[in-house]
């Protein structure tokens, strides 16, 4: 392989790391937004005795988590990319006769799929999943309980 074929590599995995930090902080300011705002909905539902605005928090914590998810699903695959090509860099550093190359070098990612955002609910990936529960399962229970001033 040529310093060329190198240098492209060393390219894309710079791209691709870039693009997974991009995710990744996106993902963290939808985090925010979403906490944000429920926590100004709970206030707001608590202080104008309007339990049914508890419904809306619900919703909130469903469509943010779709949308974060995506995001994290993205990252994941441009990490997965970034591996790839660290295997390829790997392979230069240790003068291998044949690196091994991705078939592509490109940003195209597959969509994430509904199985894929079930896939995020795993133990392992609990510190993802579970502010959004506790939040969707409070403003229910607080419905529920009719709380209100």
């Amino acid at each position: 392989m040529t310093e060329n074929n190198k240098d492209i590599a060393l390219k894309a995995w710079e791209i691709y790391q870039n693009l997974a930090k991009g995710m990744g902080e996106s993902a963290w300011k939808i985090r925010s937004i979403y906490f944000t705002t429920s926590a100004a909905l709970l206030a707001y539902s608590y202080n104008s005795s309007a339990p049914e605005l508890y419904f809306i928090i619900s919703a909130l914590s469903i469509l943010f988590f779709i949308m974060e998810s995506g995001y994290r699903r993205l990252q994941d695959q441009f990490i997965d990319k970034s591996i790839q090509i660290e295997t390829t860099l790997n392979d230069f550093v240790a003068k291998e006769k044949y690196p091994r190359f991705p078939n592509s070098l490109g940003t195209d990612v597959d969509t994430p799929s509904w199985k894929q955002l079930i896939q995020l609910f795993r133990l392992k990936r609990i510190i993802f999943w579970l502010p959004y529960m506790v939040v969707f399962f409070t403003s229910i229970i607080l419905f529920l309980l009719d709380v209100k001033k």
